[in-house]
């Protein structure tokens, strides 16, 4: 089943009649490897709303009359999502990585695919993926851990004996896909495999994306630009932007730069980039390593600061991990990254077989062999 059907499916359902009858309100959140559903409601209503939500993916009801405005609201969410050139190289990238399973099925629904789903198919698919207690977390926020704790213990138990947890993605690399687009400018991807949420290996490419350059923020007097923006400034007239990416899921990831520039100069730019990835393989200053980690810490802790980002932090590091870290164990995680855990992750990084993509006015795009 292709993930898109999500869509459809978490539309069209009737699962969130019930809880919103008891003041919540109900959000659904649709990842490539996880689905999120929230409910905000009054916490002496938290026992109810778990049990009406639980209740739904265990006998989920979905009818076709509701299937037509749910299939257009699909469609829609994908025009307004792939009108952004980031998503297509996401949507290609996963595409490639994955040789079209696992994480590398299509997150979107297409026009050509909407007219399938019917309510059986919804049904299969429900029952295939929304009934494994071992890939389900329950995150509590303003409420007793204990409590939390109880109330999964109460209403989940009978989801157990599901479907065998997923396999992990496996990647592939070697592969490259440009794609015109209109406009002058082109924007470009080039990735290698990375390391699943919860684990050691993403705190430290943590500390490497901002070795490198994370943001496109650009300093216009002074010299306090990124790595990467400062080895591609040289070679371009125009405005551009090069940051590194760290992209986390469950059991797998992406790890890379992204680029941005003049048609003409997306090549120089591009390459200058890669070059300055490849020289991570020989360490940094005990200097930049620990500013590094600082900005680490006040990402994780920024994060952390909202109940959105905690929700969907410790959900992912739950079901990636089988539990999550607290703050404090996460930036003393940090704090114990060396010199030697950035040169070999830098290694393993730059001897990974890459994913290329790019977007735009392609014309001057390098090949990947071309790039190594």
């Amino acid at each position: 089943k292709q993930w898109y059907q999500r869509r459809v499916a978490i539309t069209a359902g009737g699962g969130h009649r019930e809880p919103l009858q008891c003041g919540a309100n109900v959000d659904f959140t649709v990842g490539r490897d996880i689905v999120a559903i929230t409910a905000s409601c009054p916490r002496d209503k938290a026992s109810l709303v778990l049990d009406h939500m639980t209740q739904n993916l265990i006998c989920p009801e979905f009818f076709n009359h509701e299937l037509h405005p749910a299939r257009a609201d699909a469609l829609r969410q994908t025009g307004v999502a792939l009108s952004d050139p980031i998503n297509v190289l996401l949507e290609e990238a996963n595409r490639l990585a994955y040789r079209g399973t696992g994480l590398g099925r299509s997150l979107y629904c297409k026009a050509g695919n909407a007219g399938a789903i019917d309510r059986d198919v919804l049904l299969d698919f429900a029952a295939e993926n929304f009934k494994d207690s071992n890939n389900i977390a329950v995150v509590g926020v303003g409420l007793d851990p204990e409590h939390v704790s109880n109330l999964a213990d109460e209403y989940l138990w009978s989801l157990e004996g599901g479907s065998a947890t997923a396999p992990s993605g496996k990647w592939t690399g070697h592969q490259e896909s440009h794609i015109d687009g209109a406009g002058s400018g082109a924007l470009a991807m080039c990735l290698v495999e990375g390391a699943a949420a919860g684990s050691h290996d993403a705190l430290v490419l943590g500390v490497l994306r901002h070795l490198a350059g994370s943001g496109v923020a650009s300093t216009k007097w002074g010299g306090s630009h990124s790595k990467l923006v400062a080895a591609a400034a040289p070679y371009t007239q125009n405005p551009f932007s090069t940051q590194c990416v760290n992209i986390n899921n469950v059991n797998s990831g992406m790890f890379g730069i992204r680029v941005s520039a003049a048609g003409e100069e997306i090549g120089d730019v591009l390459k200058a980039s890669v070059g300055v990835m490849a020289g991570l393989n020989t360490g940094v200053s005990d200097e930049a390593l620990n500013a590094a980690k600082n900005k680490l810490k006040l990402e994780i802790l920024s994060t952390y600061e909202s109940n959105v980002g905690l929700r969907a932090a410790t959900g992912l590091e739950s079901i990636a991990a089988g539990s999550p870290s607290s703050t404090a164990q996460l930036l003393g995680a940090i704090d114990t990254i060396t010199n030697d855990d950035v040169k070999e992750a830098a290694k393993r990084m730059n001897n990974s077989p890459p994913i290329l993509v790019s977007y735009g006015n392609v014309e001057h795009m390098p090949l990947q062999r071309e790039l190594q």
